[in-house]
């Protein structure tokens, strides 16, 4: 597919949608990133468009952390994804470089293992920002 494509043409060219579609991922299931319009191009590092249906997109809501350490075990970084998310929580936006936040490649691990579905790709990718925010401060 050229480059700057919008995915519309793409998903119109393969057949249009079957059913009634949930979310759409630019990526994969594990790293992609959600998009909410099709009018978006595809670009250099456009690995696939992944459509679920509404079935499939099922929200699940965030529950307490249990403390079951399956986000530790399976992080391939060896960092602490559950003290990371605490940390973005809790706004300590200079703790978080003594965790070392920036070494989360985000592969998504910890947040597909998580029995409590606690977001913590999404807790680590914004604590990442605002240090990058805060860096550009200075």
């Amino acid at each position: 597919v050229p480059l700057g494509t919008p995915f519309s043409h793409i998903i119109d060219e393969c057949g249009g949608f079957k059913e009634d579609v949930g979310k759409i991922i630019m990526g994969g299931p594990m790293m992609g990133i959600s998009q909410y319009t099709l009018d978006i191009p595809v670009i250099k590092g456009t690995s696939g468009i992944l459509v679920l249906t509404k079935k499939e997109a099922v929200f699940r809501e965030e529950k307490a952390c249990i403390k079951c350490a399956r986000c530790i075990d399976h992080c391939p970084m060896g960092l602490l994804p559950t003290t990371l998310g605490r940390l973005v929580k809790g706004e300590k936006w200079d703790s978080l470089k003594e965790y070392n936040i920036n070494e989360c490649i985000e592969c998504g691990c910890c947040s597909y293992v998580c029995p409590s579905k606690i977001p913590l790709v999404h807790y680590i990718k914004l604590g990442k920002l605002q240090i990058q925010k805060k860096a550009s401060l200075k």
